[in-house]
């Protein structure tokens, strides 16, 4: 993840370690989607920012093969750890600790640019994109994913509503800048993407089901990737923790089935390009 507001997402880097299997079973068909519209070629090169564990970076990696080169980055010091140790022992991914506001990369370095649940928690998303651009070369692509509106995506909000009624959060859901749900309108997305000077922008919307064996484990997952809320939780008392865990749980009651919890989630992947080198007309001589 990158950093929202003044949030270390490094606070949070040894749950996304233990529950990254979750994490990407929850968006397999998400990044499936994603790569198959970015059309990775061998040889091409790739930069994910906000990389998190680095489990896509590798993919990536596998992509672009080995004549590709893949740089895996996150501002948070944490995060870059655990994308080093996915990553380790591929010769054609790097890992850099980088921030998406100025990389201090060269322009024209890459050809995809890829943020993966990240530009909805910058406080500044045209000037992520702004820089996303400068980094592209002619014709290059962009690939960003963010979650939907929280009424598709009760997997966290069962968990956020439980903390909010327990007064650890206020404010309702996390949809203004650099919140979760900041950029949950497809006709928004579009429209700050394109305004970054990208054409060919299209957004899909995701299905990213998440499946727990219970309620203790849906509660104990979501606070161990969920940045800020976790943040509050483990700030809370004891009694608290478990009365929020019991809200939590009763939020979710509605979601379970013969197997455990089946909760919905919702993403939106946008997709675009760079302008396209100009063709010269060649006009034969009479």
């Amino acid at each position: 993840m990158t950093t929202t507001g003044t949030f270390d997402w490094t606070a949070v880097a040894s749950g996304w370690d233990a529950h990254r299997g979750h994490v990407e079973g929850m968006k397999e068909e998400l990044s499936r989607r994603l790569l198959a519209q970015l059309d990775l070629q061998p040889g091409d090169r790739v930069l994910e920012l906000g990389a998190g564990t680095g489990e896509l970076a590798r993919q990536l990696a596998t992509a672009v093969g080995p004549e590709g080169h893949v740089v895996a980055s996150d501002v948070a010091p944490g995060m870059v750890e655990l994308q080093r140790k996915t990553l380790a022992g591929l010769d054609n991914a790097e890992v850099a600790q980088l921030d998406a506001f100025d990389t201090g990369l060269e322009a024209g370095t890459f050809d995809a640019v890829v943020f993966r649940m990240g530009l909805m928690l910058v406080d500044d998303p045209p000037r992520v994109l702004r820089e996303c651009h400068r980094l592209l070369a002619q014709g290059g692509r962009l690939a960003v994913a963010v979650w939907a509106g929280p009424e598709h995506n009760p997997w966290m909000t069962c968990v956020g509503m439980a903390a909010m009624m327990h007064g650890l959060v206020s404010g309702g859901p996390p949809t203004g800048p650099g919140g979760m749900f900041s950029l949950a309108d497809p006709a928004v997305l579009e429209r700050v993407v394109a305004d970054a000077g990208f054409t060919d922008v299209v957004v899909r919307d995701v299905s990213t089901p998440s499946r727990f064996a219970s309620a203790d484990e849906h509660f104990d997952t979501v606070t161990a990737l969920a940045g800020p809320l976790s943040a509050a939780i483990a700030a809370a008392s004891e009694d608290t923790r478990a009365a929020v865990r019991k809200t939590a749980a009763g939020l979710s009651a509605a979601h379970r089935t013969a197997n455990g919890l089946e909760l919905a989630g919702r993403a939106l992947v946008c997709t675009a390009k760079t302008a396209e080198p100009a063709r010269r007309l060649v006009v034969p001589l009479a």
